[in-house]
């Protein structure tokens, strides 16, 4: 069976990213990050809102108590969604205020994981940040360039990627203590048309990446071997998440970014939302707090 990725919204976003769904309140948030805007889809009607951020963003997740934590170039935020309200938290890393936050996710116990990247250029002057519960933050990880590909496993797997590397790294992460070992190369993308970007865990435990550069989504079995590609109507694609009822739809999320204007004119679907009927469910996203 070959699958096909068809047209979900036409977001037209120029850095679309950080999809989130948000089963109680039925609908899909995203950001555009350059844009400083959080868009809420409503999976019914397919109705949009939106909603200004402060600063230019790159991570989202949702908290136990319905409110977005949002990784913004000026630290973390919570979103209230029905007031619409932004109030900040922390600062991870004020010393470097030309870096963005990129790149967040939850591990099975609540707490939150959130990279961060340099705004100028691809400098190895990232890292990637845990926040406990009580909102004690730590730096697990250093010399980051691009933060991507970050989900967990299992109970003791984490996945996260450096995007300019092309390698999705494989670590043993502490249930309790949250500490980082073990690390190994879990996929190597160098040979790939594109760049490993944001992904999504299936039922079937397989992996789902997007590929930034390369029009595709890549399905990667446990261990770490390309079984499916998906292409898309837009080279670059930047992330994907599961979406919708009992998550049997995958939402893959396209960008204008760095495309050039010709680029820009042959790619008219580049920065829309698109769909794919994938072979398994998803697996359910762990929430903060």
């Amino acid at each position: 069976m070959t699958r096909r990725a068809e047209l979900l919204f036409p977001a037209q976003t120029e850095l679309g990213e950080c999809p989130v769904w948000d089963a109680a309140r039925d609908c899909l948030f995203f950001m555009d990050v350059s844009e400083k805007r959080l868009h809420r889809l409503d999976w019914r009607n397919r109705a949009l809102g939106t909603l200004d951020l402060p600063a230019i963003g790159g991570g989202l997740v949702l908290g136990r108590d319905g409110a977005l934590i949002a990784g913004l170039q000026t630290g973390l935020h919570r979103i209230d969604p029905e007031r619409g309200t932004v109030s900040f938290l922390v600062d991870p890393e004020p010393d470097r205020p030309d870096n963005r936050l990129n790149e967040a996710k939850c591990d099975p116990q609540g707490r939150l994981w959130i990279g961060s990247m340099s705004t100028r250029d691809r400098l190895p002057c990232g890292r990637l940040y845990r926040m406990e519960r009580d909102g004690r933050i730590a730096a697990v990880l250093d010399g980051i360039i691009i933060p991507n590909a970050l989900v967990w496993t299992g109970p003791q797997t984490m996945l996260f990627a450096d995007s300019a590397r092309r390698l999705i790294w494989s670590f043993r992460c502490d249930p309790e203590t949250g500490a980082l070992s073990e690390r190994r190369v879990w996929a190597d993308c160098s040979a790939a048309p594109g760049m490993p970007d944001g992904i999504a865990l299936d039922a079937e435990g397989c992996l789902w990446n997007a590929e930034f550069g390369g029009g595709r989504i890549v399905r990667y079995d446990p261990a770490g071997r390309p079984i499916e590609t998906v292409p898309l109507p837009a080279t670059q694609v930047t992330t994907c998440a599961f979406a919708g009822e009992g998550l049997r739809q995958l939402v893959v999320v396209t960008t204008k970014r760095l495309l050039d204007a010709r680029g820009r004119q042959a790619q008219s679907h580049a920065g829309d939302l698109f769909v794919i009927e994938p072979p398994a469910p998803g697996a359910p996203v762990p929430l903060f707090g």
